[in-house]
């Protein structure tokens, strides 16, 4: 059963760098290509914590910016894709246990 929490639910977008075959480049701490073994293949559910070093951004043109950086060492056919998540709290049956556990 799905409740309304109000503004805590909501929809957001987000741009990513992704490769014909569904990867998203990761960098390293100097903001240089990781080796294609280490990019990003998991769900795109899970990439709000990855956002330091997966080519990930909020706004289009500062995945452009890292895009046009990175280009010539991307395969051919790597494009900025556009997401949206929606995102709804659902009940939780196991809602203050927590509280109990002490």
């Amino acid at each position: 059963m799905m409740k309304d929490f109000g503004d805590i639910d909501g929809q957001f977008g987000f741009f990513a760098v992704v490769t014909p075959d569904g990867k998203i480049p990761t960098v390293d701490d100097d903001s240089n290509l990781n080796d294609p073994a280490k990019w990003y293949t998991g769900p795109i559910g899970t990439l709000a914590h990855l956002s330091d070093y997966v080519l990930v951004f909020t706004d289009w043109d500062d995945a452009n910016v890292d895009y046009q950086k990175h280009r010539e060492e991307l395969p051919q056919g790597t494009k900025i894709r556009a997401f949206s998540v929606e995102v709804e709290e659902i009940e939780n049956a196991y809602e203050g246990v927590e509280i109990k556990a002490t």
